[in-house]
């Protein structure tokens, strides 16, 4: 029992090392994932890491091919379409429950973090070229994760990671220059809509944030 307790937590971080690595755009679209070449990296089994990338599978990260092992998902504009009107349909959902449920240690911890990204630099300059800060991308993914953590619906939830997770994964791989729009006022609006409770606002403020970020990666993919 002991050993597969081993196994499964090496699994488990071999799977969060990864999937870290594809969000921040380490490997390109439809890139291969050898397996033994992975295991000699991480210093595990080929089980581990074939555990690790079917997991990945299922969360659409990673495609897995019977004939050819496993690579990286490849991303295309009718996908990334798709992603984005399914979490405009999701995360408004959530956020209105969020908002019904919410209490003040729900407030609290939105506060902290919108402020918390409010005072984290979005962009740095990598190999002469512009980036997004992972520091600001990991607390961004709370920020917005916060918003909608007080609602009931485990299930919805779920589905709204996943879907972060697709989007972000093309966040990284659209992304060319800074854009012009003033994504900290947006996230201020958002924060401020969410906290006087008037869900219709926050709903409006978030569809146009998100169609704004979609506008931004069609044109860079």
């Amino acid at each position: 029992m002991a050993k597969r307790n081993g196994s499964s937590t090496l699994s488990e971080n071999v799977t969060k090392k990864l999937r870290h690595d594809i969000l921040a755009g380490q490997y390109e679209p439809g890139s291969p994932l050898t397996v033994s070449e992975l295991a000699k990296s991480f210093d595990v089994s080929v089980a581990v890491v074939r555990e690790a990338l079917t997991r990945l599978a299922t969360q659409g990260l990673v495609l897995q091919n019977p004939n050819h092992g496993f690579s990286v998902k490849t991303a295309s504009e009718e996908e990334l379409k798709s992603i984005i009107e399914a979490r405009l349909i999701n995360e408004s959902a959530a956020l209105r429950l969020s908002i019904a449920h919410g209490d003040l240690t729900w407030e609290s911890n939105v506060i902290a973090l919108h402020h918390k990204l409010s005072q984290t630099a979005e962009y740095e300059e990598v190999d002469q070229k512009l980036a997004i800060r992972e520091e600001w991308s990991d607390i961004h993914r709370q920020f917005h994760y916060q918003l909608i953590a007080a609602c009931p619906n485990a299930l919805l939830l779920d589905i709204c990671r996943r879907l972060w997770d697709l989007s972000e994964f093309y966040r990284h791989w659209s992304f060319q220059q800074q854009p012009t729009r003033d994504g900290r006022a947006e996230h201020k609006a958002l924060t401020d809509a969410v906290l006087s409770r008037d869900s219709d606002r926050a709903v409006d403020i978030f569809r146009t944030h998100i169609q704004l970020t979609a506008d931004n990666l069609l044109d860079n993919l």
